[in-house]
């Protein structure tokens, strides 16, 4: 019997340890579940945006600062890769150094001057 398989492009490996945890069934079943859990946080996110964006105070100052760290840990994690260091210690050194700069800019920058 054919069955058609998402989990496994989608999840890539971890599908793997699905079915070597449950079996071929179970693991096919609980990888599609989980595809189906995330598309339904994804639809419900989308329905709900505008709550979300109220909500969460989504602006547009929030969401270049967050391109700008997000750009500051990539230029990190790779000068910190061309250094030699393994991928894991690259890793762990560019996000503590981007929350350090976040946090000393969000707590030192006045903001109501």
């Amino acid at each position: 019997m054919a069955t058609i398989d998402f989990a496994s492009p989608l999840l890539g490996d971890f599908s793997i340890h699905l079915e070597n945890a449950f079996g071929p069934t179970f693991g096919w079943l609980f990888g599609h579940l989980i595809i189906l859990a995330i598309l339904g946080i994804l639809i419900q996110s989308l329905r709900n945006a505008p709550l979300l964006i109220r909500e969460f105070e989504i602006t547009s100052n929030f969401i270049a600062n967050f391109i700008g760290y997000g750009i500051f840990f990539v230029v990190q994690y790779q000068i910190f890769l061309s250094f030699s260091f393994p991928v894991t210690g690259a890793l762990v050194t560019a996000i503590s150094s981007t929350l350090l700069w976040k946090w000393t800019f969000d707590t030192l920058t006045p903001s109501g001057v």
